[in-house]
């Protein structure tokens, strides 16, 4: 036999079967200590190389030294079965594992079962946790309704009131598509005004006009009232007497100087009230004297009026004048439309001023309602005196505003929706 070192790995592993079989549990143990060092081509050597070293060791254990005889018993013959038939066990179980044949398999005639869905992972465990607080969300911003509107029938005018009217040659025209002149639809409208007793007693009035004495003359300008307690009679008499010059001028911007000097005495609030059918024509400039006028107060307003114009242009030029004068624009292209216009500057006006003090709306008593933010504002109405109510908008509201003549003035009722 061929030395360990000069056999394969086969060869090797057939060696060590053999010995394994004869119980040649030293052999088998060289033959695949030998193989392993040299190939791992056998999988099954390691299970083998334990189990001999194993029976090696049993066997050691069931063979001690040299003792006297002992006394005749069946323990050793006994023993001497365990032995073979333990060596007889390891063999046919080697042959019956590493020898024998795979079992053939046989099929039998069954109904294919229905494969079964693949097994799904258990779920992990839910750990049973306090929801969190979801973060408050901001409420949507709805702005409130505010209508400002009076109770009752009350007459409540500015304390003081200067008409400038508008004398120059252009108002001898012809209204469009009638035979009146416009001066006389002017003189018509103020007369009616002022019999509607839409202006208070307690107010006092100013009459100044320009063009009416000359024309072609920027200096043709006069004071037919002075300020006085106002008095219907003597009113419509002097309107009466207004009548335009051929080639009369139209000093805007000096009339309206001249207006802060009527009115320098007057206390309380004050407008004056500009109705004109054309701009400035002596080099004025009326944008600026308007804003001077109401500089430093907020108790002073200039409403102008643009009487026939039909002109765009010329309406924005005259509406700048009002808005420097913190008053209001209308063009008034018949009667009916003076009036009214007239009307509108003579009624209540109020002002809305937010917490900051800038103003954020502002119209006459009894016109459209109007929106704002909730917030806390303040109520400013051109009244005689003049009146100032604090007020609070909430979110969505619908606010009336009811204002009443009271024993000291004006009174302001603040009603709200959410408060019934």
């Amino acid at each position: 036999m061929p030395s360990y070192g000069q056999l394969s790995p086969e060869e090797l592993y057939t060696q060590g079967l053999q010995q394994f079989n004869r119980a040649d549990w030293r052999g088998a143990i060289a033959s695949f200590t030998q193989l392993q060092a040299i190939s791992d081509q056998y999988p099954d050597v390691d299970a083998l190389l334990a189990d001999a070293q194993l029976k090696l060791q049993f066997e050691g254990a069931a063979q001690p030294g040299a003792l006297p005889p002992p006394r005749r018993s069946l323990l050793v013959p006994l023993l001497a079965v365990f032995a073979l038939l333990s060596v007889a066990g390891g063999a046919f179980g080697f042959y019956y594992v590493y020898a024998s044949p795979p079992p053939p398999v046989v099929a039998l005639a069954t109904s294919t079962p229905t494969p079964s869905p693949p097994p799904t992972a258990n779920p992990r465990p839910v750990v049973p946790t306090t929801a969190p607080t979801p973060e408050p969300t901001e409420a949507p911003i709805i702005p409130a309704t505010v209508l400002i509107t009076t109770e009752g029938t009350f007459v409540n005018t500015p304390a003081n009131i200067e008409f400038i009217i508008d004398a120059s040659g252009s108002m001898l025209a012809k209204i469009q598509g009638t035979e009146t002149e416009r001066w006389q639809v002017a003189q018509a409208a103020l007369a009616s005004l002022i019999n509607s007793d839409t202006i208070s007693d307690q107010a006092y009035t100013v009459v100044r006009t320009y063009g009416r004495r000359r024309g072609n003359d920027c200096s043709d300008l006069e004071v037919a009232q002075g300020l006085s307690r106002y008095n219907k009679e003597s009113l419509l008499n002097i309107i009466s007497t207004i009548k335009p010059a051929v080639g009369g001028t139209t000093p805007l911007g000096a009339s309206l100087r001249l207006a802060a000097e009527d009115l320098q005495a007057a206390e309380g609030s004050t407008v004056v009230i500009l109705v004109t059918d054309g701009l400035e024509s002596c080099n004025g400039d009326p944008v600026a004297e308007a804003a001077n006028f109401v500089a430093g107060t907020d108790q002073r307003k200039v409403h102008v009026i643009g009487f026939a114009l039909n002109d765009p242009a010329a309406s924005a030029n005259l509406q700048q004048i009002a808005e420097q004068g913190n008053g209001l624009y209308f063009d008034a292209n018949n009667a009916a439309q003076l009036v009214e216009a007239l009307r509108q500057t003579i009624i209540l006006s109020y002002q809305i001023l937010d917490s900051e003090n800038n103003q954020v709306a502002s119209g006459t008593v009894g016109g459209e309602q109007f929106q704002l933010p909730p917030g806390d504002y303040t109520l400013k109405m051109n009244a005689n005196p003049p009146l100032e109510r604090e007020f609070t908008v909430k979110n969505g509201d619908n606010l009336v505003v009811s204002l009443r003549q009271g024993f000291g003035g004006l009174v302001a009722t603040v009603q709200s929706t959410q408060d019934d």
